[in-house]
């Protein structure tokens, strides 16, 4: 997508995102946020554990464990999934980030980038596991809304299909498969001739380790589907801090199906005004105001917002212009 068509995603999601504020009560969403009070902290503490299981589901999928340390390859997947909520590719610019990040560490790049992959599609396939198990859970509330529950299973059918072909792809060489369709096309003499190789030795890594390390694939994804599992948390305290508790299954449920909304606009960075419309959707199916939906929006923008900082600043201060070659955070160049 050129800058200009960004540019087009974002008017029409920022312009969403104003209509949804003329259909509710300002003051009634501003009446929530003043409930938070001391519990808006809190509010941060559910994803620092998710970080910490996905930046572990990552380190499972490399062939062989990552001779940096634990903080180093959690920084580097913060900076990464910071440029993965900028960007408007499916939330997959971020990987080369990833890949490219470790190349400071001496982790060559192919393996780099053969982690990210099966890192985002193992997360990808908890993820609709954990849909379908969110759906479950949600099943007594979505029955009255069919629209909105065989949209769900139409999502979850496709991203099914989509993930399960994609990995079998790449069991059989899909970079390769991909550069010979390209080449029958002719679209690969100036351009793509010179990825030839890479993309080559690339497939090869991930065939090799879904042949080899079934039991780390396996550990990946016990990981990441507890990462999903414990985002949970943050709607549990989100409810709870603003005066409407709610139990886990309806937490597990609003969790699973948020992120939906969130997936269905990766085409928008960040999702602007979609995710915002989708969660007020959501809770409107569970009962809740669209000022409520709005207030769990803003708040989980917030968060959003502020660990996508967090991302940059790492990206800048270890990862920055000047950075000495093999120099790791916490240390300062020589």
């Amino acid at each position: 997508m050129g800058r200009v068509g960004q540019i087009i995603v974002l008017l029409i999601g920022g312009g969403l995102l104003l209509l949804l504020l003329t259909q509710v009560d300002l003051g009634a969403v501003g009446m929530h946020l003043r409930q938070m009070r001391w519990a808006f902290p809190l509010m941060f503490l559910p994803y620092v554990a998710v970080y910490l299981c996905d930046a572990l589901g990552w380190k499972f999928t490399f062939a062989r464990p990552p001779a940096i340390p634990f903080h180093t390859l959690f920084l580097s997947r913060m900076a990464g999934e910071a440029i993965n909520n900028l960007t408007p590719f499916a939330y997959i610019g971020g990987e080369p980030v990833k890949a490219h990040l470790l190349t400071r560490f001496q982790i060559p790049m192919v393996e780099g980038m053969a982690a990210a992959i099966i890192a985002k599609l193992v997360m990808s396939i908890a993820q609709v596991l954990f849909i379908i198990l969110g759906s479950m859970l949600a099943t007594s509330y979505l029955i009255v809304r069919l629209d909105v529950l065989w949209a769900l299973v139409g999502i979850v059918i496709g991203a099914g299909v989509l993930l399960g072909g994609v990995w079998r792809g790449l069991q059989i060489g899909l970079f390769t498969w991909l550069h010979s369709w390209l080449a029958r096309w002719q679209l690969t003499r100036s351009v793509f001739e010179r990825w030839r190789e890479p993309l080559y030795r690339l497939d090869q890594a991930l065939a090799a380790f879904h042949r080899q390390q079934r039991g780390r694939l396996r550990w990946s994804f016990l990981c990441f589907m507890l990462g999903w599992l414990l985002g949970a948390w943050e709607v549990f305290v989100i409810f709870y801090a603003i005066g409407l508790p709610i139990g886990l299954p309806e937490a597990l449920a609003i969790e699973a199906l948020a992120s939906v909304a969130k997936g269905i606009a990766f085409f928008i960075p960040g999702s602007l005004g979609v995710q915002e419309g989708g969660n007020m959707l959501i809770l409107g199916a569970f009962g809740f105001s669209s000022e409520v939906g709005l207030t769990f929006s803003l708040l989980r923008r917030v968060r959003e917002v502020t660990w996508i900082s967090v991302g940059l600043l790492v990206l800048l201060r270890y990862y920055g212009f000047g950075r000495r070659r093999g120099s790791a955070p916490g240390r300062t160049a020589a």
